[in-house]
């Protein structure tokens, strides 16, 4: 017999952007059912298989307009680039809110979130 799931909102993706795009649905309404769909293990997902770094400008060697350009080419030139550029400037208010929720980010010797350039 197959079981069928209904959910008012299915997330795909198990990463930080993932687990924050379903709080803020249920932030928005409470009742809310949401789902999340993942191919891979939740502790394997993108955000974690970048060791805990997170795609925020954080450093004095990065700025938004670098890390936008990294954003539309790592998408290769498919995203939108309205939110894309909407996305990269609230990164860095959103680190800091997952810092504060105690997310589990690599850390620099100073205990600072670890960032780095991206490769895309």
């Amino acid at each position: 017999m197959i079981e069928i799931f209904r959910h008012d909102i299915v997330i795909v993706g198990g990463g930080c952007a993932g687990i924050r795009a379903a709080i803020a649905a249920v932030e928005a309404s409470p009742g809310v059912s949401v789902a999340m769909v993942s191919k891979v293990y939740p502790m394997r997902s993108h955000t974690v298989s970048a060791e805990g770094g997170a795609a925020a400008v954080a450093r004095d060697d990065d700025n938004f307009e670098m890390h936008g350009f990294d954003t539309v080419k790592g998408s290769d030139f498919l995203g939108d680039q309205d939110v894309i550029q909407y996305f990269v400037q609230e990164a860095p208010k959103e680190l800091i809110r997952l810092e504060h929720w105690g997310c589990p980010w690599s850390r620099n010797d100073d205990g600072t979130v670890a960032t780095r350039a991206s490769a895309a």
